[in-house]
């Protein structure tokens, strides 16, 4: 074989065969070249070794990528190589690069073969916008600030995009039908440019259609531009949310439930009694099912006389600013209740207190306790003497708050019993409202 001079190739063409994912093989480039011999006619037609190196610089410096292919088959001098094929070409293509190939053991023939590309590759690699083949899509050599067509005539079988490491989009909000080129908007296929995900300033996000701002995310919460509608599923509200009605925290114009004592066999909710109105002498309650009779269970105490208390501690805080407290209850009239008219009425009684003696005691219920008189005994009954049918209603008291400081109230329930000790009372389905 005759001795080889190793002048510069003739890099007839370069071109990009074929590009897969980054995770996978990587880029491809087809390459052809010339080798010749010092006299200048086509080297011996064999097989050859090669190998190449791919540089950012024209000269010295250290190489980013390096192969070598044995038997390369050379016919005529011209030589075809697949780069890549060997060693994945992870290089990103965002810059100049350079292409240093050496025969055998051979030293690198000089000078290296500067890569170019073909006419439509400039819209590629542009004087602003880079499309590497791995890493970050770039615009001005920062970040994309036109659009990127997917799907349409330039991408016709791209489906989807996928980015490793993310993408920026430049902040703003929408213009009419897109015109600003902010955030991230939707187009073609009845799409909307005005209509996506958007940020108006630094920490906030939004979602738009036609333009109107619909949620707004901000680090202290999200304000909703519209009506909430759930075909299926919950709400929960935990760590110390709350639910607030109105314009502003300070102003709840609506009612809202904030706390409920549904009783049942050996749940008396925290109410307890009191041997009289006045005083914390305790005395002794009893559960009730009444639901044969359509009223559920229920509360009462086991001396007529005594009252039905408890503490109820309602925190702005938790439940939202508020200046007025109401109590739904329903009120069993147990027994002989005397309504004749006169100052012996037997009366139902409510009242709220700040403490449980009832230091600052305020009546806010009472009602009659007229039952009826059946005289035939026909009717089955759900306490005491069947000569008197028992009774329930549901009643409502409010209270006005005092001040700002006051969150804990004593809610009080009781009778005045008039004639002989033949009626009692009880309590069930307690809710607290507040606004």
């Amino acid at each position: 074989m005759k001795k080889i001079l190793y002048l510069l190739p003739c890099l007839l063409c370069f071109f990009l065969l074929h590009q897969q994912t980054a995770t996978a093989q990587g880029a491809l480039l087809g390459i052809q070249g010339i080798l010749k011999k010092a006299n200048g006619n086509a080297v011996d037609d064999a097989a050859y070794s090669l190998k190449f190196r791919l540089y950012e610089q024209a000269e010295g410096g250290t190489h980013i990528w390096e192969e070598t292919q044995i038997d390369v088959d050379v016919i005529g001098g011209i030589y075809t190589a697949t780069l890549g094929s060997i060693t994945p070409l992870n290089v990103p293509f965002d810059t100049t690069y350079y292409l240093g190939v050496s025969v055998g053991s051979g030293t690198e023939m000089l000078p290296r073969i500067r890569l170019t590309t073909a006419p439509y590759a400039l819209s590629l690699i542009g004087n602003t916008n880079q499309f590497p083949s791995s890493g970050t899509v770039k615009e001005d050599n920062t970040i994309i600030a036109g659009k990127l067509a997917v799907g349409q005539s330039a991408l016709p079988t791209t489906q989807s995009v996928q980015v490793n490491g993310g993408v920026l989009a430049r902040g703003g909000v929408p213009g009419i039908n897109g015109v600003n080129n902010n955030g991230y908007a939707f187009s073609g296929n009845s799409g909307d440019d005005d209509s996506g995900l958007f940020s108006p300033q630094n920490g906030y996000v939004a979602l738009y259609t036609n333009g109107v701002e619909r949620v707004l995310l901000y680090p202290t919460g999200m304000t909703l531009n519209g009506n909430l509608t759930m075909s299926s599923g919950n709400v929960f509200i935990g760590g110390g949310g709350k639910i607030i009605y109105g314009n502003s925290a300070t102003t709840n114009a609506d009612w809202r439930l904030v706390d409920t004592d549904v009783f049942a066999d050996n749940e008396k909710q925290g109410w307890e009694s009191t041997t009289g109105l006045l005083n914390a002498t305790a005395g002794t309650t009893t559960l009730e099912d009444f639901t044969d009779y359509f009223h559920g269970w229920a509360l009462r105490p086991d001396n007529e006389s005594d009252w039905l208390k408890k503490q109820f501690t309602i925190d702005p805080n938790v439940v939202g600013a508020y200046t007025q407290v109401k109590i739904k209850f329903k009120y069993f009239f147990l027994d002989s209740w005397d309504a004749a008219g006169s100052e012996d009425t037997d009366l139902g009684i409510g009242a709220f207190s700040t403490d449980k003696n009832g230091t600052t005691m305020a009546f806010t219920w009472s009602q009659m306790g007229s039952v009826y008189d059946n005289g035939i005994e026909a009717l089955d009954f759900y306490d005491g003497s069947s000569n008197y049918s028992d009774a329930t209603t549901i009643g409502e008291m409010t209270m006005t708050r005092r001040n700002g400081t006051d969150i804990s109230y004593w809610v009080f329930f009781g009778a005045r019993m008039a004639g002989t000790d033949d009626e009692s009372y009880a309590i069930g389905d307690i809710e607290v409202w507040v606004k």
